[in-house]
């Protein structure tokens, strides 16, 4: 009886403690999107794996922000060099298995494909970074 009387203590701090870190990285998500609204330049973090490529087996954290000469993308990982990632590439929104994430398939033109997870609230602002044109300027 004790062991199941702690184990659903062990749940019950698992769930509250997840919900509060789900709240807290939307809040941040929120607050860094209304920055970038304001004109401010602020990176996405991000994970990245890269499915082609020297870099295929690289799945790992960083932030996606704009390059130095204020177009296309820069991915930088902590401990790795910067890739500057090509414009005008096309993406794919899918749900991530992560609650409040989202995954961005992004084929850039040279035919590289790189997916990024971030969360749901700047998911329109990375495909934006990346240069994807939005389908309501095209028609």
């Amino acid at each position: 009886m004790d062991v199941l009387v702690e184990l659903v203590a062990l749940a019950l701090v698992a769930l509250t403690a997840g919900t509060l870190m789900r709240k807290a990285v939307a809040r941040r998500a929120e607050a860094r999107t209304a920055a970038a609204a304001d004109g401010a330049a602020v990176a996405v973090p991000c994970q990245a794996r890269w499915r082609q490529g020297a870099r295929r087996r690289f799945f790992g954290y960083g932030k996606l922000r704009t390059g130095a000469d204020g177009t296309g993308a820069v991915f930088a990982a902590p401990l790795r060099r910067a890739v500057t990632l090509p414009v005008g590439g096309r993406a794919v929104v899918r749900e991530s298995r992560r609650p409040a994430m989202q995954v961005l398939e992004y084929r850039a033109p040279d035919g590289r494909r790189i997916d990024f997870q971030v969360h749901d609230a700047e998911a329109a602002r990375t495909a934006r970074l990346l240069g994807v044109p939005d389908p309501a300027d095209l028609g």
